[in-house]
């Protein structure tokens, strides 16, 4: 079994993080429900393959733009266990 798309919402909005088939990129798209002078969609293409504390810093950028706040290390970690379902 492939995951190949999944969608999280947020209290501040949603990412969709996608990897296409034989695809050495995932591209996470994040999408804020109210700006407030923040780029309203970011788009990323991160290597599926980094270390650990790269991809938990990956996280921790989506779960600011989802969330709204910095968040504990536990509330991080929710978003790093989705993203190593896409990292090689």
């Amino acid at each position: 079994m492939k995951i190949k798309h999944i969608e999280i919402e947020g209290a501040a909005g949603l990412v969709a993080i996608d990897r296409k088939s034989g695809s050495t990129t995932i591209r996470i798209d994040t999408i804020l429900s109210n700006p407030n002078g923040e780029p309203a969609w970011d788009t990323w293409n991160v290597p599926a393959r980094m270390s650990d504390a790269e991809l938990f810093m990956v996280a921790k950028s989506i779960h600011l733009r989802t969330e709204g706040s910095p968040g504990t290390n536990s509330d991080i970690h929710d978003y790093f266990r989705e993203l190593q379902r896409f990292v090689d």
